[in-house]
Parts: structure tokens; sequence; C-alpha cells
């Protein structure tokens, strides 16, 4: 029987000549349908049409307000959010996983075009609070059947049921994938190392 070899990364593997060819993308059992990653690349392309999709459907709609594809998420972040009072600039960048500065920056241009108002707080002197204005309400009202009709085809035969299952998994989804991009970085550099290694530019002391 061949022996594993250790590699660089400390993880024992198999020798080449008895390796699956391509390499998994995942390992987790749970994933994996005798022993093949294939239904979850399948997954995931799927979820990369769905949202070049949902891109592409936000993009039209945009158009039909008459705004660009960010000022549309932050005028519906604001609108769904601002309730009476009007909503802060953070706690609107928070909602979307954006920054403080992007929001900011499309809410002055929702502004110019008089969708978007800004108050003062009466709460925090440094801070305004943002409510959509009686032009950008009615342009809203005379848009909302626009994503309305995408939307419910979108959505097309989901139960109650299956839209919470579908809520809960993505929202489960977006938080694995916070802690994904939290790692990336150190395996990027990490796997810069071994190439240099690899290639002998690193000098041994």
């Amino acid at each position: 029987m061949a022996r594993k070899r250790r590699g660089a990364d400390g993880v024992r593997r198999a020798p080449a000549a008895t390796r699956k060819w391509p390499p998994l993308t995942v390992t987790r059992s749970a994933l994996l349908v005798e022993g093949s990653d294939q239904a979850f690349r399948a997954l995931i392309q799927d979820l990369l049409t769905m949202s070049h999709q949902i891109q592409a459907l936000r993009g039209i709609l945009a158009e039909g307000l008459g705004v660009t594809e960010p000022q549309y998420r932050v005028f519906l972040a604001i609108a769904q959010l601002a309730g009476r009072q009007g909503v802060r600039v953070n706690r609107v960048a928070g909602h979307l996983r954006v920054s403080g500065a992007f929001v900011t920056m499309e809410t002055r241009k929702l502004a110019r075009l008089g969708y978007v108002e800004k108050h003062p707080d009466p709460g925090d002197g440094r801070s305004v609070l943002l409510t959509i204005s009686p032009s950008g309400r009615q342009a809203f009202e005379r848009f909302a059947g626009q994503p309305q009709r995408l939307n419910n085809e979108l959505f097309r035969g989901f139960s109650t049921r299956a839209f919470r299952q579908l809520g809960a998994l993505a929202r489960r989804l977006v938080a694995n994938g916070e802690r994904a991009l939290a790692l990336a970085p150190s395996m990027h550099a990490r796997a810069r190392r071994w190439s240099r290694r690899a290639s002998g530019h690193v000098t041994r002391t």
C-alpha cells in the first residue's frame, strides 16, 4: 500500500498516482454523494447563476425607478427602515453590509434626485436621519407594481414553509460566508509562501 506523504501544510496526502482528479472542492461528508463533489459544484453554479439573475433584475428595477442599482438598494433600505422618525446612515450600512461612506455617497445622489431627505438627529447632533421624501414616496408607489411582478415570478411555486426554510438557509450561508471571507486572507498568504518555496525563491537561513 502506498504511503501518504505530509505536504507543506502538514496534511497527509496520497501519492499523486492514486489521487482523484480533479481534486475535491469540499470534503465534508454531508456535501459529498458517493465520494463525489459534483452535486456540490452544481449547487454553487446554481447559486452563482441566481446571484447574476437577481443582480440583473435589480438593475432593471433600478432603471425603472430612474436610479442606479446601488442607489436602488439604498433607497429600498431607507424605505424599509426609516419608519416615521428616519434612520441613521450606520443602520442602513449594517443592513446592506456596506460601509457608511458608501451609503453617504449614494444618499447624496438620491437627495439630488429629490427622493431622499436628511434631517438632524435630535439624539445625536453629529448624525442625520434619512427619510424618503414625498416625491420619492410618490415615485415608489407608481413603480411598486414592477418589483411585485418580478418577485412573484422569481419565487413562483414556493409554499410558506419552503420560503421560510430558504430564508433560514440563506442566513446561514451568509454567516458562513463571512467566516470564509475572514479565513481567505491567511490562506492566500500561505499559498504565496508555498509558491515561493516551490520555485526556489525562499532562501533558507
